[in-house]
């Protein structure tokens, strides 16, 4: 994978942003930080957030309808005259795919579970601890106590989630067996042509996306590195995964402290071109796919819903690291209870407590939005009596 050349630069500046980041004094961390609370809380930024939840509900049901459509290109290929040993064999393989299906219903299901326990933690660490945490009249020494147990807590309440983590994980590895195993009868019936525009489409795609995630990835690092933020762990890492447009496009309203404007105009204007690139590309790829035969679509279709299925398995198995992203945010902040003195020290701790607890309520309206749309008007729950 590499980044186009005329996306190189920008890349190579931001880079050395990062490497050599501006020493912030702490009240200008504390208006960067003031940035962020009041971005994410205008109407605007919130209705961007509910567009991506949705969008990320969606494409968790369009690859639940992709295992239809997959089913429906086998029973094609059933119907069509083939070769006896070949029905047998997609048979075999329709048999398994089915039971993937019903795997991966199942866990969109438990993710949606597990969004709203997730949702309560959020809410709660918000609304409750963070209030506490910034309590002057609770010594030093009771909050840290208090911590030592929520951070027990966190601990079991994040345990009792990994199963639909894991069950992502498993899945996913079923579906490459799946696909090799595919891939093998393609082989043994020489059936395995594909285009080459296809082939060419994927790597300018692949090529494309790495320059946006590296793109993104320094936006991140370099808010990082002028210390509005503090790592990326905790709720900017849940945000990043969750929803990462929402929260990019957030991060460019701050970097600007650090680096020049035309740097950041060009930075901004590379982000809109690379996604209408990405977009205008995989449209392409889509109508190339259209003009296949029934066994080319299927294999164009295994290898397109793979990525989509992959990068939606990473993005749900998020919902259950919420509680470590909590655990790390509080240890964060334990770090710093001590230092909190001074005048400037002290509104910069305060800003921090601020910002996490508006994003961790931005993060619970996501979470609750995305428990909502995944199963509206009882798609989910209907599918799952189905089988009953």
């Amino acid at each position: 994978m590499s980044i186009p050349p005329e996306y190189e630069q920008t890349h190579k500046e931001l880079e050395d942003a990062i490497q050599h980041p501006v020493d912030l004094s702490n009240e200008q961390k504390t208006d960067a930080l003031n940035t962020i609370s009041d971005e994410v809380s205008k109407p605007g930024a919130q209705q961007d957030l509910i567009h991506e939840i949705d969008a990320l509900a969606g494409a968790a049901l369009e690859v639940d309808g992709s295992f239809d459509n997959i089913m429906a290109l086998f029973r094609k290929i059933k119907t069509g005259g083939a070769r006896p040993e070949l029905i047998k064999d997609v048979d075999s393989l329709m048999s398994t795919w089915q039971k993937h299906h019903h795997t991966f219903t199942d866990l969109l299901w438990k993710s949606r579970e597990v969004a709203g326990k997730a949702r309560g933690a959020a809410d709660d660490f918000s609304k409750d601890f963070i209030t506490f945490l910034g309590d002057d009249d609770v010594s030093i020494a009771e909050k840290k106590e208090e911590i030592a147990s929520y951070m027990k807590k966190l601990a079991r309440d994040e345990e009792s989630s990994q199963e639909m983590s894991q069950g992502f994980t498993d899945l996913e590895k079923d579906i490459q067996a799946f696909q090799v195993e595919w891939k093998r009868i393609i082989d043994k019936y020489n059936l395995d042509a594909i285009s080459a525009r296809i082939a060419e489409l994927d790597g300018i795609i692949a090529n494309l996306e790495a320059t946006l995630n590296d793109l993104n990835n320094k936006i991140k690092a370099l808010a990082i590195s002028l210390g509005v933020l503090s790592a990326a762990t905790g709720v900017t890492a849940a945000l990043g995964f969750i929803c990462p447009f929402f929260w990019i496009g957030t991060l460019f309203g701050v970097i600007g402290v650090g680096v020049t404007a035309t740097l950041l105009k060009k930075a901004m204007s590379e982000r809109e071109d690379v996604e209408g690139d990405i977009a205008k590309n995989k449209a392409e790829r889509a109508m190339e796919e259209a003009t296949l035969a029934a066994v080319k679509q299927l294999k164009a279709g295994l290898d397109a819903s793979q990525n989509d299925f992959n990068v939606i398995c990473s993005r749900l198995r998020a919902f259950a690291h919420v509680w470590a992203t909590i655990r790390a945010d509080v240890q964060a902040i334990e770090e710093k209870l001590d230092y909190a003195s001074g005048t400037e020290s002290k509104a910069l701790f305060k800003a921090r407590l601020n910002t996490a607890a508006k994003l961790y309520a931005t993060l619970g309206k996501a979470l609750y939005r995305y428990e909502t749309v995944v199963n509206k008007q009882d798609v989910l729950s209907a599918k799952i009596a189905a089988r009953k």
